[in-house]
């Protein structure tokens, strides 16, 4: 993205800012898209995700709860496979 596109993205009036929310919330396919583009970007900075993941863990406590929860459950069902000895 061109540093002169941000720059207009910082200066979204309130009028914009609230369509855009509102967009979020009425549309499925663009919020995954819009939360994509953010992960994306996330990820893509080390410091950047601890912070997120810091962010997540004390004030989106369920959603860390279940994420930890989905882990966990992938972890058990990986090591249930071919090697168990009967």
């Amino acid at each position: 993205m061109k540093s002169s596109e941000i720059n207009k993205i910082e200066n979204l009036t309130d009028e914009e800012k609230e369509k855009f929310f509102q967009q979020l919330e009425n549309n499925n396919a663009f919020f995954k898209e819009a939360f994509e583009a953010m992960l994306t970007l996330v990820v893509s900075d080390p410091l950047l995700t601890f912070q997120v993941a810091d962010l997540i863990e004390s004030e989106y406590r369920n959603l860390f709860l279940i994420i930890a929860k989905k882990q966990t459950q992938e972890n058990k069902d990986d090591t249930s496979g071919c090697c168990s000895t009967h």
